[in-house]
């Protein structure tokens, strides 16, 4: 049996099950299981007869949805939320009895943003997340402390990226000018080719996905400016709200939500020592910032766990087919 069948399989079988495995639950038609109700362990285990709790990135939304949805048979689409207003895949209830499943995959597929996650995972509240970076030394200590170790494996590629407010004369920074803004040693934007204009350089909040890439990826061993309160931005559309609005200043995101959740006509992206953010460039691993995404999974699982078979399934060719319809870039 391949990879396909036995997870496919196990979604219908386990998931969607027959009637009469799942009595419990008043709301499913007679043919359809609940898939929030748990089923009893089998000889063979089911991918599906207890779907992994999946959690993840703000940024990773919509490819958890959007697994859900294919491994289950629903149809999906893009939205805009009416909460932030970001773009997000929304599974339809348009399939007689799968209705309740669409409905149950909106309340169950709940990311808690990126550090949120891992607490959760490391905590035992979720069985498989998908991040937009690997652990921070915080994770990895509270991990250690439990005694769980943390499995990860690259499934998709994203790249960190620099916004600018769309007035801004400046369209490219090199990384050490990037630093060099973050370090306090630039600090007008003529110093980079631009307006005479003080730089506003937005940060994100501490243990934020974003703000660990930022550390990590760009800044390394150098220290970023302390910066006040106002110029610390909550949440991931906070730098795309603000630099919408501060013709003069520069925030970071990563490329996922920016082109696909929160597409904003006031910003533009930044291309870094030459290279555009791109499709393409990303692909190809020409931009200098290219990141990847992680399904990340703790190590004390049995190997035949849904979590597992979730992770196994993702990293293959049909797995990646859907990463790739979700518009992340296939890591192969």
């Amino acid at each position: 049996m391949d990879l396909r069948t036995s997870v496919l399989g196990g979604v219908i079988v386990g998931l969607l099950a027959v009637a009469g495995c799942c009595p419990s639950c008043p709301e499913c038609p007679p043919e359809v299981i609940c898939p929030e109700v748990r089923g009893s362990a089998t000889e063979e285990p089911s991918f599906a007869m207890n779907y992994p709790r999946v959690d993840g990135s703000t940024s990773t939304h919509p490819l958890g949805v959007l697994i859900a949805c294919e491994l289950l048979g629903v149809p999906w689409g893009w939205e805009a939320s009416p909460w932030d207003a970001t773009k997000r895949v929304v599974p339809e209830a348009t399939v007689a009895g799968k209705e309740h499943v669409a409905e149950s995959i909106v309340r169950t597929v709940v990311h808690q943003g990126t550090h949120g996650s891992y607490v959760n995972l490391i905590g035992n509240s979720a069985d498989v997340i998908l991040v937009a970076r690997l652990p921070s030394q915080d994770e990895l200590e509270l991990a250690e402390s439990l005694g769980v170790q943390l499995e990860a494996e690259a499934i998709a590629l994203d790249a960190f990226v620099f916004i600018l407010n769309r007035h801004n004369p400046v369209g490219d920074l090199t990384v050490g000018e990037i630093q060099d803004i973050y370090m306090g040693k630039i600090t007008n934007w003529s110093q980079v080719g631009g307006d005479s204009a003080e730089i506003r350089p937005y940060q994100r909040n501490e243990n934020s996905g974003s703000q660990e890439l930022m550390e990590t990826l760009v800044m390394k061993d150098l220290e970023m400016i302390e910066s006040p309160e106002p110029m610390i931005l909550e949440g991931m559309m906070g730098p795309i709200n603000r630099i919408g609005e501060d013709r003069d200043g520069v925030g970071y995101s990563v490329y996922f939500f920016e082109e696909f959740m929160a597409p904003n006509e006031e910003i533009k992206l930044c291309s870094i020592n030459g290279v555009a953010p791109s499709y393409d460039n990303i692909r190809a691993r020409k931009y200098p910032l290219t990141t990847e995404v992680y399904v990340v999974i703790r190590g004390d699982l049995d190997s035949d766990s849904n979590a597992h078979r979730l992770r196994d399934w993702l990293v293959s060719e049909e797995g990646q087919q859907v990463v790739r319809k979700s518009g992340y870039v296939p890591i192969d």
